[in-house]
């Protein structure tokens, strides 16, 4: 899809996607529907395809369905309810700033799914719900109830703001303890001098 977009953009230019395409629906509109579909009716099915499969084989690292289903629990709640904010949203916040937004969106994802592979490498159980979600849940809360009121930019700010720190941190961390456990400096591969 995405090297369609590409390829339509650099043959015909970029006003395609500024006129409407059919039916009064433009380009864009297309495209996020066939981003959204194939993530529903393909990779979704396949993942839970691929866990019941690997269930019945004994292959997965957890012996329980449950432990094997754990990983999709945190990132299915951030989608629900960042989908929630952004269809129910008073102030219609995915127009009014769309890339704060979905900066917000991508760290959130990104911390969620790099915790889950840190878990999955080091055979630990991942936490159920991430603690992203808890002050995500009152954002969302306070924002389609109405109690925000102007202020949702601005803590939509704060939150992007929290989520961002809350994930260099923990890149950092993880850097720090993969360095000290290899016995090398980080974004180098020479051994620590011992004393």
């Amino acid at each position: 899809v995405l090297i369609a977009a590409y390829l339509l953009t650099g043959g015909v230019g970029v006003e395609v996607w500024q006129k409407p395409f059919l039916f009064g629906y433009y380009i864009t509109d297309a495209l996020v529907i066939l981003l959204i579909g194939f993530s529903l009716f393909l990779s979704f099915p396949q993942t839970l395809y691929n866990i019941h499969r690997a269930h019945l084989k004994k292959t997965l690292k957890n012996d329980s369905l449950y432990e094997g289903l754990l990983p999709l629990v945190s990132p299915l709640l951030l989608f629900i309810l960042l989908t929630v904010w952004v269809v129910l949203s008073p102030g219609n916040i995915l127009a009014k700033q769309p890339r704060l937004f979905l900066w917000m969106v991508g760290v959130a994802f990104s911390n969620v799914i790099c915790k889950m592979i840190v878990c999955q490498m080091s055979s630990t159980q991942p936490e159920l719900f991430h603690w992203f979600l808890f002050p995500l849940a009152l954002v969302v809360y306070a924002a389609i109830s109405g109690l925000l009121g102007w202020m949702e930019e601005v803590v939509l700010a704060m939150f992007t703001a929290l989520v961002t720190a809350a994930h260099v941190h923990y890149g950092v961390c993880v850097g720090r303890q993969l360095s000290e456990h290899l016995n090398i400096y980080i974004f180098s591969l020479k051994k620590r001098v011992q004393e």
